[in-house]
């Protein structure tokens, strides 16, 4: 019964370890340098978008968030930055774009605006006919 208790307590221990609830927040938007949809789908279609989204050095991607409204989805990928919050920690310098997609489920009302936004690029937009 001892040998049980004190690896349920080394399990827990690592597992505070792993997400110390008292560390810097290292949440970021990530800068998105790209974006593909198709310019028209049909009525009962999901829709596909396609993010090109900047990681590398210490930036590493986790989700995409979408707001869905009516006739527009906004989205914003984000990620997390390991520097943060961790003086003398050096980055390498490096940066690549990966494509991240998510998938939209109808109904879409004609036309559908996608925007993705960053926090220095300028939004990215296009407009999906539905027919």
């Amino acid at each position: 019964m001892r040998r049980i208790l004190i690896g349920t307590l080394a399990i827990s221990l690592v597992g505070l370890m792993a997400c110390n609830p008292f560390g810097p927040d290292q949440s970021v938007m990530l800068e998105v340098d790209g974006l593909n949809v198709p310019s028209s789908i049909g009525p009962g279609s999901s829709l596909t978008v396609g993010m090109s989204v900047q990681t590398g050095g210490c930036l590493i991607f986790d989700h995409i968030a979408v707001l869905r409204r009516g006739s527009s989805a906004n989205f914003v990928a984000l990620g997390r930055n390991t520097a943060k919050g961790r003086p003398n920690v050096t980055c390498p310098a490096f940066v690549r774009s990966d494509v991240h997609t998510y998938t939209l489920d109808p109904p879409f009302e004609s036309p559908f605006t996608v925007t993705v936004r960053s926090e220095s690029l300028p939004p990215l937009s296009a407009t999906v006919t539905v027919q």
